[in-house]
């Protein structure tokens, strides 16, 4: 009788040439079998119970899924989670980053690096058919905080949120349960919500960037600005705004901005919101070489625009607010 039967064969294949040895008996395999495999070198001893067979290759993603199948109350997260779920701006993904509830008995060798947790929920995890347990979208936002810096912290929940894997109010709940002063990110985190700019999600890491420049000076922007309509008849959305001012900041990073058909389709679009009473700055990639620059000359054309139009300085105080623990030693936002 072969080693390999064909049920044998669907769970190796199902986990991507991983599998306990809970999964293996319950296919067929015996003990013995299992134990002369490994002696052959047909199967490698991962984790206590856990094998891979050495015909498959070793991933990133096999080894995760070691991980998961051999301690299934635990995820991974951070950088590996968000690696493995192609989120952007995300650090090296190795050592992987393995959550699991605080209190855990957990061997593991070199190449992790464990995550101990007081709060772990349903809500917090995904778990796929190859056994690969991740980071729920929410979870990973809260997570990663402490791995990357504001700005990519900021980038990676505006690609969250344009792609519709949560929502704000997710997130803030997240905060709610997660933010504590003894927690490594929940400052981080909370700064990433009180900058964010009223409207929709950012799209891009460079809008991202104009607009924690703009907020930081106080200018109250709106993000991703719709079904404006033009003299011509067409609905644009603007990547900044202070409608108030009908004042707009364009940040062109696209190379298409470069060509001469990208610029001259520009130009007219500014010539249309110039006809509805609207001025336009452009930001493009060289500007953004300076950001301290950048920053001062778009807030002196804002002013600049208010006191054509006889406002007054409309602006908003600047949220440097941190992570407030109460007394019981929870956080709050704000």
């Amino acid at each position: 009788m072969p080693d390999l039967t064909p049920t044998v064969s669907a769970v190796f294949a199902r986990h991507l040439g991983i599998a306990t040895a809970e999964m293996l008996s319950r296919a067929g395999m015996s003990a013995r079998t299992r134990q002369r495999m490994v002696r052959q070198g047909s199967l490698d001893v991962v984790y206590r119970g856990t094998y891979r067979l050495v015909a498959v290759p070793a991933t990133l993603e096999s080894r995760c899924i070691a991980l998961c199948l051999t301690y299934p109350s635990g995820f991974v997260t951070g950088p590996t989670g968000g690696k493995l779920l192609v989120v952007r701006r995300m650090p090296a993904p190795e050592p992987i980053h393995f959550s699991v509830p605080h209190g855990l008995h957990v061997e593991i060798g070199d190449g992790v690096v464990l995550r101990q947790s007081t709060s772990i929920r349903p809500m917090d995890v995904m778990t796929r058919s190859s056994g690969l347990r991740l980071a729920s979208w929410p979870r990973l936002a809260f997570d990663i905080a402490r791995d990357v810096d504001e700005f990519d912290h900021a980038s990676i929940v505006e690609q969250l949120l344009a792609d519709g894997r949560c929502t704000f109010p997710t997130l803030v709940a997240v905060g709610r349960r997660l933010v504590h002063s003894g927690r490594a990110g929940s400052y981080e985190f909370s700064r990433t919500l009180l900058h964010r700019a009223g409207g929709g999600a950012l799209e891009s890491h460079p809008e991202v960037i104009v607009a924690r420049l703009l907020a930081d000076r106080g200018i109250p922007i709106v993000a991703q600005l719709r079904d404006l309509v033009l003299p011509n008849g067409a609905k644009i959305r603007v990547d900044l705004t202070v409608p108030k001012a009908r004042w707009a900041v364009e940040v062109d990073v696209h190379p298409d901005h470069l060509l001469l058909e990208g610029t001259t389709r520009d130009k007219r679009r500014d010539r249309q919101l110039h006809r509805i009473g609207w001025q336009v700055e452009r930001v493009t990639p060289l500007d953004l070489l300076d950001l301290e620059a950048i920053g001062g000359e778009l807030e002196a054309l804002y002013v600049q625009r208010l006191r054509e139009l006889g406002l007054p300085d409309i602006r908003v105080p600047s949220p440097q607010r941190s992570v407030v623990a109460t007394a019981t030693g929870a956080a709050t936002l704000g």
